[in-house]
């Protein structure tokens, strides 16, 4: 069991993950500092006059030693962890902003889901390169079925850490595990980071299910074959295919497809409806990850040479404007 000291954490994105991890540090007795991009600082505001994010977690109260933090070195100058929760294709840029004002000992954490979209990397990478030398090997990444609202409302919640240093993974236990929050480690970051960003794209697809009325038994085959490319990917770029069983892998492939708040999940739902790309985002109201994850996933497909057929009918219906019962009717015939 660790013993508990009070740090000093800053976290990087106020959407409704980045809330709840924000709330449960806090709830573990930590100062937290919460910033968002000046795009969008009404989070921030909202917490400083009620309490509560009311444009992405309404409905949770948040804790005083949560400080809303607009200006980002001051949200991370003091910080002993920072969390990254911030879509994926933004965080080149905020790691090269952050990175001017740390301090060798911080330990940064991926909890962003998706690659670079440029270079085809891990997010994880593109910390690390951003980086001073000093903290390169500081780095951890969390992944797994973590429903914000359900985490923050008490229900058990489980998450790999992955990490290459034992300091990084038990600074980052410090801070966030609890009774109700668990953190279970490995040291496969490249297994980690690709299950934790391409269960997104499937989950769109799971939602094109529930739009089209297909019962539990296709979304059941459908999620064995999601796993089974997944789990491919994964070895040919040099993770541990174990971790495709793991909570990074088929619990989180499980909790966001079968989740009905789930983003991406919904976004299936309105594609299966009809509705344009663009219409279903807006629709949603918040960054599906798996839209640009998806062209992502069948990039590495080429560049790994990988057979993955049920990510690019995906794409099509995303991207090129395939009709979602046609796609998936005609895909399942040639199982």
């Amino acid at each position: 069991m660790l013993i508990k000291k009070k740090l000093s954490v800053a976290v990087l994105g106020a959407g409704n993950m980045g809330t709840a991890l924000a709330l449960m540090i806090a709830r573990n007795g930590h100062n937290v500092k919460l910033w968002n991009h000046a795009g969008d600082l009404s989070p921030l505001e909202q917490i400083k006059k009620f309490g509560e994010n009311k444009k992405y977690l309404s409905g949770i109260k948040l804790l005083k030693n949560i400080y809303p933090e607009a200006n980002l070195e001051q949200a991370v100058r003091t910080a002993a962890v920072i969390f990254f929760v911030v879509p994926s294709n933004f965080m080149e840029g905020l790691i090269k902003q952050a990175a001017k004002f740390l301090a060798c000992g911080v330990i940064c954490v991926d909890a962003s889901k998706g690659l670079d979209e440029k270079s085809l990397g891990l997010v994880s990478d593109v910390i690390e390169k951003n980086l001073p030398k000093c903290l390169r090997q500081e780095i951890a990444s969390i992944s797994g079925p973590a429903i914000a609202r359900d985490m923050v409302t008490g229900g058990f919640t489980a998450m790999n850490i992955a990490s290459v240093s034992t300091r990084a993974t038990k600074l980052v236990r410090v801070a966030l595990e609890s009774p109700n929050l668990k953190l279970v480690a490995t040291n496969d970051m490249v297994g980690v980071e690709i299950a934790g960003s391409f269960k997104n794209v499937y989950a769109i697809a799971m939602g094109i299910c529930d739009g089209l009325k297909y019962p539990l038994n296709t979304k059941a085959a459908l999620l064995v074959i999601a796993l089974k490319e997944i789990a491919v990917l994964i070895k040919k770029m040099g993770g541990e295919i174990e971790t495709v069983y793991d909570l990074a892998g088929l619990g989180d492939l499980v909790g966001t497809s079968l989740c009905s708040a789930s983003r991406n999940r919904r976004l299936g739902e309105y594609l299966a409806l009809g509705m344009k790309k663009d219409v279903a985002i807006k629709k949603v109201g918040q960054v599906a990850e798996g839209i640009n994850a998806s062209k992502i996933l069948v990039k590495l497909s080429r560049k790994y040479q990988v057979e993955m057929p049920f990510a690019k009918m995906i794409y099509q219906i995303v991207w090129q404007e395939r009709k979602s019962q046609e796609a998936i009717y005609e895909f399942l015939q040639k199982l």
